[in-house]
């Protein structure tokens, strides 16, 4: 690598001067091939077809071999390839035409005659069935050139009418079962991939029941396109070689699960016995497993028609079990019968495991920190394929800059875990196993956290949690947490600390004894993929505490209701993130991110409680502000005064509302697989809902001002993805600063790169680990 690295330099140097010809390793009688396009003309039909474009994409996406790739239409590789020589060994020359460098792609590559007759077969199998394309070599200067093919399409041909022609056997009636729901419609264009799907749809219906052998290579379509008019008939009929075995409908003889297979003992494992529960059979010597396991999770049962329905969540549910590493399914047929026998051969994972994670922190308010986590699991606690968990861990958090705005810059933390996991869900009453491939789950946890921030105070927070998790479909995500209780208790509050809390009263709300009795559910929905061109991510939250207890607490003589003595909270709080991915090239992606959120207290309580309040700042929010200094509103903490012990804002900052909104758009450019650059714009503010003081109005969300007082920041980022995780830097700064007079909120004319004390005041670097959205 150090080799490499001293190469660097020269390269750059040169690289101007030099590699500006991108022909001269282009042999002579050859030229440089830059690429070609596609026309259209028709000149019987005289206009495009509504599915023009997606015509001509298909067709250029046909087009081989593709030019030299280009960075901002430059075309580097190539450059750095014809600075160098043909290598004699590990050398420069090795790096520029091996490593670094492109060959340039030649114009006599491109096999345009054979090209020609791919784009023809594309337009026939889109009904352009008398189609031609023609190329020309358009050639630039003396050594480069480029082709464009030009297509004739002619007439296309529609679909007159779609006939099902079966026997009457049992395969032939279930064929005829979907003539409805066919994809071949009358006076819909011809299409080869419709054809395609059809036999596709007509096999996935006969294996859902019980036509195991069968595949779609046993269907045939013929056309007859000699009726005039450009129109073409479609017979659907089976083949005459289709086996005997396709046109049975199969029943299940047995289902056998093998739940500590291993390849070496694969024939004494084969002839052990087993155990029959239910309608399956379990062959566990080793007693590895409660049969209860695979009650919910085995779809496929003795006497039971095939279905593939089954079959599929049957093999995808042992997989999502999370226990075994290797699953295998296998079938077989009864000799000259319509039963079969399935076998699944199952491996699991060693049972218990441990992990120890060390982890650093950075954040915008300029602390860093240091945690140490150390988790163990138990895949397979008591027998039931239960996930259990237990983890422990800890960490410190001190400030490197800025000190003189906090009274102590240190903080230690301790917090454990212990938490159940069951793949099913647990209900006392009624047993309810949703026909899905996903296994739905149950988890239980019990969780404590301590803070110390020494000579300040300690905060002591239990939760306890009992909920169901489930998909729905593959985007679609559900979480359901009938109970989830939280305590926060404050201790060893110094003096110093009880004074600043009656000049704060932010401060005196996040440092308080909190006792929350809720429930809340989640649905999340999430198709992203690097391979479509529009993916989105929704997120919806509802939380809700209080009420049902407060049906049964006691007033006291004060109006609040106490539960074993302890006040609770009383809220109802909403939450929406909504996201857009939109791939603009297969380096260039621009996401779009929307968040809202309201919180309102009612009842026993006067505001939420803080840690369900909503704050603004930070790494994966406004990042040209820190952590939870903005807002809410036009508000501001008053700048410290030495003299003014009113304003002294000496301890974290601790802004946050009951309303929230927030936008984020960023442009992604990814050049290699490991740099990645950004530019971004982040919008937004937080609010409360509501206040009795007139001091405090500035806070208040107002529908004919909340526009006005939204921050705006805007930066750059580089990202190194090392595959296992992302590493973030962003540098930011604001635009717009809303605790500012109205008419100066806009800082545009303020910014100034070459002054220190504008880029101490305004430039925030956020590291951070991951995307921000």
């Amino acid at each position: 690598m150090i080799r490499s690295v001293r190469y660097i330099p020269f390269v750059i140097s040169i690289l101007l001067l030099a590699a500006c010809s991108t022909t001269r390793t282009v042999p002579e009688g050859d030229r440089l091939y830059t690429g070609a396009d596609v026309k259209w003309q028709d000149t019987i039909v005289k206009k495009k077809p509504k599915d023009y474009s997606t015509l001509k994409t298909g067709m250029e996406e046909r087009i081989r071999p593709l030019p030299n790739r280009r960075f901002l239409g430059m075309p580097i590789k190539l450059w750095l390839y014809n600075l160098g020589n043909e290598p004699k060994g590990k050398g420069l020359n090795y790096l520029l035409r091996k490593k670094w460098g492109e060959a340039p792609v030649l114009l006599s590559q491109v096999k345009v005659e054979r090209t020609d007759d791919i784009l023809t077969s594309y337009l026939e199998d889109n009904g352009y069935f008398n189609a031609d394309v023609a190329h020309a070599v358009k050639n630039k200067g003396k050594k480069k050139a480029s082709l464009s093919f030009t297509a004739f399409p002619d007439y296309r041909y529609t679909i007159r009418r779609v006939r099902f022609d079966t026997d009457t056997g049992l395969l032939g009636h279930h064929i005829m079962l979907t003539t409805r729901q066919t994809l071949l419609k009358p006076n819909d264009n011809y299409s080869l991939d419709k054809i395609v799907g059809e036999r596709e749809r007509i096999h996935d219906f006969l294996k859902e029941n019980g036509f195991y052998y069968f595949t779609p290579d046993y269907l045939l379509i013929r056309i007859d396109s000699a009726l005039g008019k450009h129109q073409v008939d479609l017979y659907l009929t089976t083949k005459k070689t289709t086996p005997p075995t396709a046109l049975r409908q199969y029943y299940m003889k047995s289902v056998e699960l093998f739940t500590n297979y291993d390849l070496a003992k694969d024939s004494a494992q084969q002839f052990s016995k087993g155990i029959q529960y239910q309608n399956f059979t379990i062959i566990d010597p080793d007693s590895l497993f409660k049969p209860i396991v695979f009650d919910r999770t085995v779809f496929l049962q003795r006497d039971s028609m095939y279905r593939l329905s089954s079959h599929n969540i049957t093999l995808q549910r042992l997989v999502n079990l999370g226990t075994f590493k290797f699953v295998r399914g296998n079938f077989r047929p009864a000799r000259d019968s319509s039963l079969l026998y399935a076998r699944f051969f199952l491996t699991p994972y060693p049972k218990r495991s441990l992990q120890v994670e060390v982890s650093g922190t950075s954040k915008s308010n300029s602390f860093v920190g240091s945690q140490l986590k150390i988790s163990a699991k138990n895949r397979n606690f008591q027998r039931k394929a239960n996930l259990l968990e237990i983890s422990l861990g800890g960490g410190f958090e001190t400030q490197v800059g800025g000190k003189t705005t906090q009274v102590s810059t240190n903080a230690y933390s301790l917090n454990g875990e212990v938490s159940i996991t069951i793949p099913r869900f647990f209900t006392p009453v009624i047993k309810f196993n949703p026909r899905t491939p996903y296994v739905p789950r149950t988890r239980f946890s019990l969780g404590y956290e301590m803070l110390s921030r020494p000579n300040l105070y300690n905060l002591n927070a239990f939760n306890l949690q009992y909920g169901y998790i489930w998909k729905q479909t593959k985007f679609l995500d559900h979480a359901l947490y009938p109970v989830a209780i939280t305590y926060v208790l404050p201790s060893s509050e110094s003096d110093e600390f009880l004074e600043q809390k009656k000049l704060d009263p932010a401060l005196a709300q996040s440092i308080s004894k909190q006792f929350i009795l809720g429930s809340n559910y989640t649905l999340t929905y999430n198709n992203q993929s690097p391979e479509k061109y529009h993916s989105f991510y929704a997120y919806f939250n509802t939380d809700v505490a209080g009420n049902l207890v407060g049906l049964f607490a006691k007033k006291q003589a004060d109006g609040k209701k106490t539960i074993i003595n302890n006040d609770f909270s009383q809220y109802i709080r909403f939450s929406v993130d909504g996201r857009h991915y939109f791939k603009l090239s297969e380096k260039l992606r621009w996401v779009n991110r929307l968040f809202a959120g309201y919180g309102i207290a009612y009842g026993n309580s006067t505001t939420l409680p803080f840690v369900k309040q909503f704050f603004n700042g930070g790494s994966n929010s406004l990042r040209a502000f820190r952590a939870r200094t903005l807002g809410p509103g036009s508000y501001r903490d008053a700048p410290d005064d030495p003299n003014d012990p009113t304003r002294k804002n000496l301890l974290l900052a601790n802004a946050a509302g009951d309303i929230k909104l927030e936008g984020n758009t960023e442009l992604r450019f990814k050049p290699t697989k490991l740099l990645e650059f950004a530019a971004f714009v982040d919008a937004g503010n937080i609010w409360l809902g509501k206040t009795d003081s007139v001091s405090q109005q500035p806070k208040v969300f107002k529908t004919n001002r909340f526009l006005k007082e939204l921050a705006v920041g805007t930066g750059l980022g580089i990202r190194i993805d090392a595959s296992i995780l992302l590493v973030r830097f962003d540098i930011s700064f604001p635009l717009r600063k809303p605790w500012l007079p109205e008419k100066e909120r806009w800082v545009f004319k303020q910014i100034a790169f070459g002054d220190a004390d504008w880029r101490k005041e305004n430039l925030i670097l956020n590291i951070a680990i991951g995307y921000p959205f």
